[in-house]
């Protein structure tokens, strides 16, 4: 037995408008990928600075703004 279609367009299901739960989700997800992103950056910036300037230079630098931040 054959079924006739349906009339209207196809929603799979959901409605026409984002919900609330999608954009939540979008949100958590756009954060999270923000998030990761700025770790990598921020450990490759760290990398490139002491391959730069040695890791001596780098510490001796943050002793000297520790000491001047005190």
């Amino acid at each position: 037995m054959l079924r006739r279609p349906r009339e209207g367009p196809r929603t799979c299901g959901y409605h026409e408008r984002m919900s609330i739960t999608v954009l939540l989700s979008t949100v958590v997800f756009a954060a999270t990928l923000g998030l990761c992103a700025a770790i990598l950056v921020g450990g490759a910036l760290y990398v490139r600075r002491i391959r730069r300037h040695g890791l001596e230079a780098v510490l001796a630098g943050a002793r000297r703004h520790r000491e001047l931040r005190d």
